[in-house]
């Protein structure tokens, strides 16, 4: 009994564990796309990280803007994010793209063909 699996993504069909059925994007269009979601994970997690860090500050005083003063700091620290992100970041942004890079490798026999 043959169980095959076939997923449709951005990349292409895929059949059953890692068979590429057909290439839809080139090897650079590819690469393009994967660098791009990683770098807005990354700014996802930086933006994040922000939010946590400001909730740690206690509030009050003369500067509680209410609902006016979260809505701009919530879009400040997303532009923060994604400038930082798109700068260098933290290094996840590359670490995740070098993982995402060598897993069409684990089906090849050979890695190097």
């Amino acid at each position: 009994m043959d169980i095959s699996l076939k997923t449709t993504t951005g990349y292409g069909t895929y059949t059953g564990a890692g068979m590429h059925s057909g290439v839809i994007r080139s090897a650079s269009q590819q690469e393009s796309k994967i660098k791009s979601a990683c770098m807005e994970m990354e700014s996802m997690f930086i933006q994040n990280m922000f939010k946590e860090m400001r909730a740690s500050i206690p509030k009050g005083g003369l500067t509680s803007g209410g609902k006016a003063e979260e809505m701009f700091t919530e879009m400040l620290d997303a532009e923060l994010a994604r400038s930082l992100s798109a700068s260098g970041g933290i290094g996840l942004s590359a670490m995740v793209q070098r993982q995402l890079e060598i897993v069409p490798e684990i089906g090849k026999t050979n890695p190097t063909e």
